[in-house]
């Protein structure tokens, strides 16, 4: 079976300050998820050593020195950040796939739609990544994991997608009810949080930096077809990496 951990960057009820909202995420095979937040925990004791509790990496909390980063030097702030993108970039874990999607204001008619397109937007990308695994003789099915803040929300958008479908057809592969859970205690979600933040970083400020190194992940990326993990919608002229 394959997870996907989703998260947002942006703020859906916020457009007068933010063009962009996107949800992203990272899909792991669950015999993987042990060997991933391994990677992570040796992170934390390089960058904290003496912690004996488990810090939560949030992308914003670090760059903001917030938390347990309150203090901590920029330099290496920005090295931690970097780090935990290599991580996902790098990872010899063949089975951590990436997706992402944004919309743009100009697409945006309210909060409840923003979220709605860009979520029925991954699950479908996960579908897709699902069929494609089947068909390279790698039968696997699929369960969402969502940070539980807005667990009601994705509740009704998941039995929305059941029993009506998504705009191009049914989540075949994507079983049972999502399951929801804090950033705070599990590692994936936490990486969630950082594609999630690229993804912003790129759409919000142009910038591309953090992009770039996760960007080989992206399902579909590898054979040309980038479009099949990361989505723009936007209704103005782009001409970003997914659009061209």
């Amino acid at each position: 079976m394959h997870l996907l951990y989703l998260d947002e960057s942006g703020d859906p009820h916020s457009w007068q300050s933010q063009k962009t909202y996107v949800m992203g995420g990272v899909a792991i095979h669950e015999g993987q998820i042990h060997g991933i937040g391994t990677l992570m925990d040796n992170l934390q004791n390089t960058h904290l050593p003496g912690l004996q509790i488990q810090v939560a990496f949030h992308a914003y909390d670090i760059k903001q020195g917030k938390g347990h980063f309150q203090g901590i030097a920029l330099s290496k702030r920005n090295q931690i950040v970097q780090d935990v993108y290599a991580l996902i970039g790098g990872t010899t874990f063949s089975n951590l796939v990436v997706f992402a999607t944004a919309i743009d204001i100009t697409a945006v008619t309210s909060p409840a739609q923003a979220r709605r397109v860009v979520f029925e937007d991954v699950c479908e990308k996960f579908n897709g990544f699902l069929v494609h695994q089947y068909r390279a003789g790698f039968p696997a099915k699929g369960l969402l994991i969502i940070d539980q803040n807005r667990e009601a929300e994705y509740r009704e958008l998941v039995n929305d997608f059941k029993s009506q479908g998504t705009t191009h057809g049914f989540l075949g592969n994507v079983i049972d009810i999502p399951y929801f859970g804090r950033c705070s205690q599990t590692r994936m979600l936490q990486l969630a949080d950082f594609v999630a933040n690229a993804v912003f970083e790129y759409y919000e400020r142009n910038d591309p930096t953090y992009l770039n190194i996760i960007l080989p992940r992206f399902h579909g990326h590898a054979w040309g077809k980038l479009s099949l993990g990361f989505g723009h919608v936007a209704k103005r002229k782009c001409k970003c990496m997914v659009c061209i």
